[in-house]
């Protein structure tokens, strides 16, 4: 980016017949305000940080979402562990409850 010189801006204007306080006054408006000017440069370093943080914050959904899933399917596992134990379990009681039932009935 090209700095404006305020020096040589109030010498050009000093010459074209501006009163000096007048030329240096404009000189020093205009180096302000483009001192507060946007270039490109600060616009693309700008989104390539925005960029940046984006795909770190991309990245850590990412992360969750595995952990998550794993979780789940970690809880998928217990769900089936504890259907096929409680089927067992029933299966069991009704042998027993069956084994009873002859031991009082037919004995």
């Amino acid at each position: 980016m090209a700095y404006f010189d305020t020096l040589q801006a109030t010498t050009e204007m000093i010459e074209v017949g501006i009163e000096r306080s007048q030329a240096e006054s404009i000189a020093k408006t205009i180096a302000k305000v483009q001192g507060d000017t946007v270039t490109k440069d600060h616009l693309d370093l700008r989104i390539e940080q925005i960029r940046s943080e984006i795909k770190d914050v991309e990245m850590r959904i990412t992360a969750k979402i595995t952990a998550i899933q794993k979780e789940m399917s970690d809880m998928r596992q217990d769900i089936s562990f504890t259907k096929w134990t409680n089927k067992t379990i029933l299966v069991m009681l009704g042998i027993i409850t069956s084994a009873l039932i002859k031991i009082a009935f037919f004995h």
